[in-house]
Protein backbone atom coordinates (compact mmCIF):
# COMPACT_ATOMS: atom_id res chain seq x y z
CA UNK A 1 0.00 0.00 0.00
CA UNK A 2 1.38 3.31 -0.72
CA UNK A 3 0.03 6.50 0.51
CA UNK A 4 -1.48 9.71 -1.23
CA UNK A 5 0.48 12.45 -2.91
CA UNK A 6 -1.77 15.57 -0.93
CA UNK A 7 -1.13 13.36 2.26
CA UNK A 8 2.39 13.30 1.42
CA UNK A 9 2.78 16.66 0.67
CA UNK A 10 0.94 18.16 3.52
CA UNK A 11 3.53 16.60 5.81
CA UNK A 12 6.72 17.78 4.27
CA UNK A 13 4.86 20.96 4.62
CA UNK A 14 4.48 20.33 8.29
CA UNK A 15 7.77 19.24 9.02
CA UNK A 16 9.78 22.83 7.15
CA UNK A 17 7.14 24.57 9.23
CA UNK A 18 6.72 22.71 12.13
CA UNK A 19 9.82 20.57 12.80
CA UNK A 20 9.31 17.36 14.29
CA UNK A 21 9.03 18.25 18.07
CA UNK A 22 9.92 21.37 19.97
CA UNK A 23 12.53 19.63 22.03
CA UNK A 24 14.96 18.77 19.03
CA UNK A 25 16.56 21.27 16.95
CA UNK A 26 15.01 21.30 13.55
CA UNK A 27 16.86 18.40 11.54
CA UNK A 28 18.52 20.00 7.98
CA UNK A 29 16.99 16.82 6.06
CA UNK A 30 13.53 18.50 6.39
CA UNK A 31 14.83 21.58 4.56
CA UNK A 32 17.03 19.43 1.90
CA UNK A 33 13.57 17.46 1.52
CA UNK A 34 11.88 20.86 0.81
CA UNK A 35 14.34 22.18 -1.40
CA UNK A 36 13.88 18.70 -4.26
CA UNK A 37 10.04 18.60 -2.95
CA UNK A 38 8.86 16.71 -6.26
CA UNK A 39 11.24 14.28 -6.28
CA UNK A 40 10.86 13.82 -2.78
CA UNK A 41 7.54 13.36 -3.29
CA UNK A 42 7.65 10.73 -6.19
CA UNK A 43 10.36 8.70 -4.17
CA UNK A 44 7.64 8.98 -0.78
CA UNK A 45 4.88 7.84 -3.27
CA UNK A 46 6.81 4.95 -4.62
CA UNK A 47 6.86 3.44 -0.91
CA UNK A 48 4.84 0.46 -0.30
CA UNK A 49 4.23 0.68 3.65
CA UNK A 50 4.32 -3.22 4.04
CA UNK A 51 8.13 -3.38 2.87
CA UNK A 52 9.20 -0.53 5.04
CA UNK A 53 12.33 -0.96 7.02
CA UNK A 54 12.13 1.59 9.61
CA UNK A 55 15.40 3.72 10.15
CA UNK A 56 17.15 3.94 14.04
CA UNK A 57 15.63 6.67 16.27
CA UNK A 58 17.91 8.51 18.59
CA UNK A 59 16.74 8.70 22.56
CA UNK A 60 17.12 10.97 25.15
CA UNK A 61 17.42 12.06 28.79
CA UNK A 62 15.49 15.80 28.30
CA UNK A 63 15.31 17.65 32.09
CA UNK A 64 12.35 18.75 32.86
CA UNK A 65 13.82 20.61 36.18
CA UNK A 66 17.36 20.67 38.40
CA UNK A 67 16.93 17.01 38.98
CA UNK A 68 13.63 15.27 37.29
CA UNK A 69 13.55 14.25 33.57
CA UNK A 70 11.68 12.52 31.20
CA UNK A 71 12.99 10.79 27.80
CA UNK A 72 12.29 12.00 24.27
CA UNK A 73 12.53 10.25 21.22
CA UNK A 74 13.34 11.66 17.63
CA UNK A 75 12.84 9.86 14.77
CA UNK A 76 15.08 9.58 11.32
CA UNK A 77 13.64 12.32 9.39
CA UNK A 78 12.09 9.88 6.90
CA UNK A 79 9.62 8.19 9.12
CA UNK A 80 8.83 10.99 10.69
CA UNK A 81 7.67 12.80 7.66
CA UNK A 82 5.90 9.08 6.54
CA UNK A 83 4.59 9.23 10.22
CA UNK A 84 2.44 12.42 9.65
CA UNK A 85 1.59 11.83 6.54
CA UNK A 86 -0.50 8.90 7.73
CA UNK A 87 -1.91 10.64 10.64
CA UNK A 88 -3.08 13.54 7.88
CA UNK A 89 -4.25 10.67 5.94
CA UNK A 90 -6.46 8.28 8.11
CA UNK A 91 -6.46 10.73 11.52
CA UNK A 92 -10.31 11.25 11.26
CA UNK A 93 -10.91 7.52 11.24
CA UNK A 94 -9.32 7.96 14.90
CA UNK A 95 -11.20 10.80 15.87
CA UNK A 96 -14.52 9.75 14.58
CA UNK A 97 -14.24 7.16 17.38
CA UNK A 98 -13.52 9.84 20.03
CA UNK A 99 -16.00 11.44 22.39
CA UNK A 100 -17.47 14.08 20.74
CA UNK A 101 -15.97 17.86 21.53
CA UNK A 102 -19.66 19.00 22.17
CA UNK A 103 -19.48 17.09 25.25
CA UNK A 104 -17.10 19.43 26.82
CA UNK A 105 -15.22 15.95 27.89
CA UNK A 106 -12.12 15.45 26.16
CA UNK A 107 -9.68 18.00 25.01
CA UNK A 108 -6.22 17.01 24.35
CA UNK A 109 -5.07 16.85 20.42
CA UNK A 110 -8.44 16.76 18.49
CA UNK A 111 -7.55 15.96 14.89
CA UNK A 112 -8.98 19.00 12.88
CA UNK A 113 -5.97 19.46 10.38
CA UNK A 114 -5.76 23.68 10.19
CA UNK A 115 -4.79 25.97 6.80
CA UNK A 116 -1.65 26.88 8.71
CA UNK A 117 -0.75 23.29 8.47
CA UNK A 118 -0.89 22.77 12.77
CA UNK A 119 -2.78 18.78 12.95
CA UNK A 120 -5.09 19.58 15.78
CA UNK A 121 -7.95 22.31 16.39
CA UNK A 122 -6.18 25.38 18.72
CA UNK A 123 -9.51 26.13 20.20
CA UNK A 124 -9.52 22.92 21.99
CA UNK A 125 -7.03 23.26 23.95
CA UNK A 126 -5.01 22.92 27.67
CA UNK A 127 -6.53 26.08 28.69
CA UNK A 128 -10.29 25.58 27.83
CA UNK A 129 -9.96 22.33 29.66
CA UNK A 130 -9.79 24.28 33.03
CA UNK A 131 -11.95 26.61 32.02
CA UNK A 132 -14.37 24.00 31.12
CA UNK A 133 -13.42 21.96 34.96
CA UNK A 134 -14.34 25.21 36.35
CA UNK A 135 -17.34 25.92 35.08
CA UNK A 136 -18.10 22.60 36.04
CA UNK A 137 -17.06 22.68 39.48
CA UNK A 138 -20.33 24.79 40.09
CA UNK A 139 -22.65 21.85 39.42
CA UNK A 140 -21.05 19.76 41.97
CA UNK A 141 -19.55 19.73 45.50
CA UNK A 142 -16.28 17.60 45.09
CA UNK A 143 -13.82 16.64 42.18
CA UNK A 144 -11.21 13.59 42.10
CA UNK A 145 -7.76 15.09 40.38
CA UNK A 146 -6.01 11.79 38.72
CA UNK A 147 -2.98 11.43 36.32
CA UNK A 148 -2.06 8.83 34.99
CA UNK A 149 1.88 7.47 35.98
CA UNK A 150 3.97 7.46 33.37
CA UNK A 151 1.60 7.66 30.63
CA UNK A 152 3.41 7.52 27.20
CA UNK A 153 6.11 4.81 28.27
CA UNK A 154 3.43 2.21 29.26
CA UNK A 155 0.94 2.64 26.62
CA UNK A 156 0.58 -1.18 25.43
CA UNK A 157 1.27 -1.83 22.01
CA UNK A 158 -1.55 -4.22 21.89
CA UNK A 159 -3.96 -1.72 22.56
CA UNK A 160 -3.00 0.76 19.86
CA UNK A 161 -3.17 -2.20 17.85
CA UNK A 162 -6.50 -3.24 18.76
CA UNK A 163 -7.56 0.48 18.52
CA UNK A 164 -6.12 1.06 14.82
CA UNK A 165 -8.21 -2.06 13.63
CA UNK A 166 -11.59 -0.84 15.67
CA UNK A 167 -11.05 2.53 13.66
CA UNK A 168 -10.56 1.16 10.78
CA UNK A 169 -7.34 1.69 9.42
CA UNK A 170 -5.86 -0.73 6.45
CA UNK A 171 -3.92 -3.36 7.34
CA UNK A 172 -0.31 -2.03 5.74
CA UNK A 173 -0.55 1.15 7.67
CA UNK A 174 -1.63 -0.56 11.18
CA UNK A 175 1.81 -2.65 10.60
CA UNK A 176 3.67 0.18 9.52
CA UNK A 177 2.70 1.84 12.81
CA UNK A 178 3.36 -0.92 14.79
CA UNK A 179 6.83 -1.99 13.43
CA UNK A 180 7.89 1.30 14.13
CA UNK A 181 6.63 1.79 17.82
CA UNK A 182 8.41 -1.57 17.99
CA UNK A 183 11.40 -0.59 16.49
CA UNK A 184 11.73 2.65 18.56
CA UNK A 185 10.94 0.41 21.65
CA UNK A 186 13.49 -2.17 20.70
CA UNK A 187 10.99 -4.38 20.47
CA UNK A 188 9.55 -4.48 24.57
CA UNK A 189 5.76 -4.05 23.97
CA UNK A 190 5.07 -0.69 25.52
CA UNK A 191 5.37 2.67 24.83
CA UNK A 192 5.33 5.11 22.36
CA UNK A 193 7.77 8.13 21.16
CA UNK A 194 7.37 10.86 23.77
CA UNK A 195 8.57 14.06 21.40
CA UNK A 196 6.73 13.77 17.73
CA UNK A 197 3.72 15.66 16.69
CA UNK A 198 1.97 13.25 15.41
CA UNK A 199 2.45 10.66 17.90
CA UNK A 200 -0.08 11.89 20.07
CA UNK A 201 -3.21 11.24 18.44
CA UNK A 202 -1.80 7.44 19.36
CA UNK A 203 -1.97 8.60 22.74
CA UNK A 204 -5.38 9.73 22.31
CA UNK A 205 -6.33 6.81 21.06
CA UNK A 206 -5.52 4.56 23.30
CA UNK A 207 -7.38 6.14 26.28
CA UNK A 208 -10.75 5.83 24.05
CA UNK A 209 -11.82 2.65 25.99
CA UNK A 210 -11.40 4.15 29.37
CA UNK A 211 -13.33 7.77 27.76
CA UNK A 212 -15.96 5.36 26.88
CA UNK A 213 -15.79 3.40 30.47
CA UNK A 214 -16.26 6.78 32.21
CA UNK A 215 -18.97 7.92 30.19
CA UNK A 216 -21.14 4.29 30.62
CA UNK A 217 -20.64 4.51 34.32
CA UNK A 218 -22.26 8.10 33.48
CA UNK A 219 -19.58 10.15 35.21
CA UNK A 220 -18.70 13.27 33.94
CA UNK A 221 -15.37 14.48 33.68
CA UNK A 222 -12.58 16.79 31.81
CA UNK A 223 -8.98 15.24 30.37
CA UNK A 224 -6.09 16.33 28.61
CA UNK A 225 -3.98 13.48 27.68
CA UNK A 226 -3.46 11.66 31.36
CA UNK A 227 -4.71 14.80 33.61
CA UNK A 228 -8.38 13.86 34.50
CA UNK A 229 -10.71 15.74 36.64
CA UNK A 230 -14.03 13.58 37.56
CA UNK A 231 -16.90 15.92 39.37
CA UNK A 232 -19.07 14.05 42.24
CA UNK A 233 -20.93 15.28 45.27
CA UNK A 234 -19.25 13.42 48.17
CA UNK A 235 -15.94 13.04 49.18
CA UNK A 236 -16.93 8.83 49.75
CA UNK A 237 -18.39 9.39 45.93
CA UNK A 238 -14.98 11.03 45.58
CA UNK A 239 -13.10 7.68 46.60
CA UNK A 240 -15.37 5.43 45.15
CA UNK A 241 -14.12 7.06 42.05
CA UNK A 242 -10.62 6.96 42.69
CA UNK A 243 -11.23 3.02 42.83
CA UNK A 244 -13.34 2.28 39.87
CA UNK A 245 -10.99 4.33 37.93
CA UNK A 246 -7.72 2.35 39.41
CA UNK A 247 -9.42 -0.85 38.15
CA UNK A 248 -10.58 0.25 34.70
CA UNK A 249 -6.88 1.59 34.15
CA UNK A 250 -5.34 -1.80 35.53
CA UNK A 251 -7.75 -4.11 33.57
CA UNK A 252 -7.66 -2.42 30.49
CA UNK A 253 -3.93 -1.40 29.95
CA UNK A 254 -2.05 -2.35 32.80
CA UNK A 255 -1.71 1.57 34.12
CA UNK A 256 -1.81 2.93 36.92
CA UNK A 257 -2.05 6.10 39.01
CA UNK A 258 0.31 8.64 39.92
CA UNK A 259 -0.11 8.94 44.19
CA UNK A 260 1.35 12.45 44.34
CA UNK A 261 -0.97 13.53 42.11
CA UNK A 262 -4.43 11.75 42.93
CA UNK A 263 -6.22 14.57 45.14
CA UNK A 264 -9.85 15.16 46.56
CA UNK A 265 -10.92 18.69 46.28
CA UNK A 266 -14.17 20.31 46.97
CA UNK A 267 -15.75 22.32 44.79
CA UNK A 268 -14.76 26.02 46.12
CA UNK A 269 -10.44 24.41 46.10
CA UNK A 270 -11.10 23.35 42.49
CA UNK A 271 -11.99 26.40 41.33
CA UNK A 272 -8.92 28.55 42.89
CA UNK A 273 -6.67 25.54 41.29
CA UNK A 274 -8.49 26.13 37.93
CA UNK A 275 -8.01 30.03 38.73
CA UNK A 276 -4.56 29.43 38.96
CA UNK A 277 -4.05 27.25 36.25
CA UNK A 278 -5.70 29.72 33.80
CA UNK A 279 -4.89 33.08 35.29
CA UNK A 280 -1.11 34.77 33.70
CA UNK A 281 1.25 34.50 36.19
CA UNK A 282 4.10 37.03 35.61
CA UNK A 283 7.04 37.02 38.01
CA UNK A 284 7.21 40.56 38.35
CA UNK A 285 5.53 43.54 37.06
CA UNK A 286 8.33 43.85 33.98
CA UNK A 287 7.36 40.66 32.67
CA UNK A 288 3.98 41.79 32.80
CA UNK A 289 4.69 44.94 30.63
CA UNK A 290 7.21 42.85 27.89
CA UNK A 291 3.98 39.97 27.75
CA UNK A 292 1.34 42.61 27.24
CA UNK A 293 3.44 44.32 24.31
CA UNK A 294 3.94 41.38 22.88
CA UNK A 295 0.60 40.10 22.99
CA UNK A 296 -0.21 44.01 21.22
CA UNK A 297 1.85 43.33 18.14
CA UNK A 298 0.80 39.37 18.27
CA UNK A 299 -2.77 39.81 18.86
CA UNK A 300 -2.07 37.28 21.25
CA UNK A 301 -1.22 34.30 19.30
CA UNK A 302 2.47 32.90 20.41
CA UNK A 303 3.05 31.45 16.67
CA UNK A 304 3.21 34.86 15.36
CA UNK A 305 6.32 36.69 14.69
CA UNK A 306 6.73 40.09 15.33
CA UNK A 307 8.98 42.29 13.48
CA UNK A 308 10.95 44.51 16.35
CA UNK A 309 11.30 47.31 13.68
CA UNK A 310 7.64 47.93 14.64
CA UNK A 311 8.03 48.51 18.43
CA UNK A 312 8.17 51.77 19.33
CA UNK A 313 11.33 53.25 21.02
CA UNK A 314 9.18 53.71 24.71
CA UNK A 315 8.20 50.08 24.23
CA UNK A 316 11.44 48.61 23.20
CA UNK A 317 12.83 50.28 26.51
CA UNK A 318 10.84 48.00 28.22
CA UNK A 319 12.95 44.84 26.79
CA UNK A 320 16.30 46.19 27.91
CA UNK A 321 18.86 44.11 29.54
CA UNK A 322 18.49 45.21 32.67
CA UNK A 323 14.25 44.56 33.11
CA UNK A 324 14.85 40.94 31.16
CA UNK A 325 17.87 40.14 33.45
CA UNK A 326 15.57 41.37 36.54
CA UNK A 327 12.67 38.61 35.07
CA UNK A 328 15.18 35.52 34.37
CA UNK A 329 16.83 36.32 37.85
CA UNK A 330 13.63 36.34 39.49
CA UNK A 331 12.63 33.01 38.31
CA UNK A 332 15.66 31.37 38.72
CA UNK A 333 16.09 32.62 42.42
CA UNK A 334 12.51 30.77 43.59
CA UNK A 335 13.06 28.16 45.64
CA UNK A 336 11.71 25.57 43.25
CA UNK A 337 12.43 27.76 39.55
CA UNK A 338 8.75 27.68 37.63
CA UNK A 339 10.88 26.10 34.55
CA UNK A 340 8.07 25.92 32.66
CA UNK A 341 6.77 29.20 32.91
CA UNK A 342 10.48 29.90 32.46
CA UNK A 343 10.49 28.05 29.00
CA UNK A 344 7.64 30.00 28.45
CA UNK A 345 9.12 33.27 28.64
CA UNK A 346 11.88 32.25 26.62
CA UNK A 347 9.45 31.60 23.85
CA UNK A 348 7.73 35.24 23.83
CA UNK A 349 11.31 36.62 23.75
CA UNK A 350 11.98 34.15 20.67
CA UNK A 351 8.97 35.93 18.90
CA UNK A 352 10.57 39.16 19.12
CA UNK A 353 13.97 38.09 18.51
CA UNK A 354 15.00 40.44 21.05
CA UNK A 355 18.98 39.78 21.95
CA UNK A 356 18.31 41.10 25.37
CA UNK A 357 18.84 38.06 27.15
CA UNK A 358 22.29 36.28 25.32
CA UNK A 359 24.34 37.18 28.01
CA UNK A 360 22.54 36.12 30.90
CA UNK A 361 21.58 32.69 29.08
CA UNK A 362 25.34 31.73 28.39
CA UNK A 363 26.07 33.08 31.59
CA UNK A 364 24.14 31.06 33.34
CA UNK A 365 23.68 28.32 31.59
CA UNK A 366 24.09 25.60 34.09
CA UNK A 367 21.16 26.72 35.95
CA UNK A 368 19.25 26.69 32.84
CA UNK A 369 19.71 23.62 31.16
CA UNK A 370 16.09 22.31 31.72
CA UNK A 371 15.37 25.47 29.40
CA UNK A 372 17.76 24.75 26.83
CA UNK A 373 16.13 23.86 24.20
CA UNK A 374 14.31 27.13 24.19
CA UNK A 375 17.41 28.86 24.86
CA UNK A 376 18.82 27.14 21.73
CA UNK A 377 15.89 28.40 19.65
CA UNK A 378 15.62 31.80 21.21
CA UNK A 379 19.56 32.38 19.87
CA UNK A 380 18.41 31.21 16.61
CA UNK A 381 15.44 34.15 17.08
CA UNK A 382 17.90 36.54 17.28
CA UNK A 383 20.48 36.43 14.36
CA UNK A 384 19.31 39.78 12.74
CA UNK A 385 18.75 41.66 16.03
CA UNK A 386 22.12 41.67 17.81
CA UNK A 387 24.45 43.86 17.33
CA UNK A 388 27.38 42.43 19.16
CA UNK A 389 30.26 40.29 18.54
CA UNK A 390 29.79 37.43 17.61
CA UNK A 391 33.20 36.19 17.50
CA UNK A 392 32.68 36.54 21.31
CA UNK A 393 29.47 34.72 21.10
CA UNK A 394 30.31 31.98 19.17
CA UNK A 395 33.35 31.51 21.68
CA UNK A 396 31.44 31.96 24.47
CA UNK A 397 28.85 29.58 23.62
CA UNK A 398 31.93 26.42 21.82
CA UNK A 399 33.11 26.90 25.38
CA UNK A 400 30.30 26.51 27.09
CA UNK A 401 30.49 22.64 25.28
CA UNK A 402 32.82 21.29 26.89
CA UNK A 403 31.75 21.87 30.65
CA UNK A 404 30.96 19.22 32.52
CA UNK A 405 27.65 19.53 33.13
CA UNK A 406 27.22 19.65 29.28
CA UNK A 407 29.76 16.80 28.26
CA UNK A 408 27.76 14.84 31.04
CA UNK A 409 24.21 14.62 28.86
CA UNK A 410 23.60 13.98 24.85
CA UNK A 411 21.07 15.79 24.71
CA UNK A 412 22.60 18.93 25.46
CA UNK A 413 25.41 18.85 23.44
CA UNK A 414 22.86 18.68 20.03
Amino acid sequence: MKLQENSLRWALNYVVKYSDTDLFPKPVEFDILNEVEDEAINRFKDIDLGNYQHNPSRRFIVPKDEISYRTATQLDPLDHTILTAIIYEFGQLIENRRIPTSDNKVFSYRFNPQNDGSLYNPNISWLEFWKTCEQKSFNYKYAVSLDIADFYNQIYHHNIENQLIESGFPNQVKKWLMNLLESVTAKVSRGIPTGPHATHLLGELSLIPVDNSLSLKGIDFCRFVDDIIIFCNSKQEARIIIYQMAEILDKQQRLILQRQKTKIYTSDELKQRCTLMTKDQPINSYEESIINIIKMYSSSNPYTTVNIQNINDEQLNIFSKFFVDKILSDYLNNNEPNYTRLRWFLRRLSQVGIPSAVEFCLDNIDSLTPAISDICHYLISINNNYSGNWKILGSKIINILYTDLIKSNEYFQI
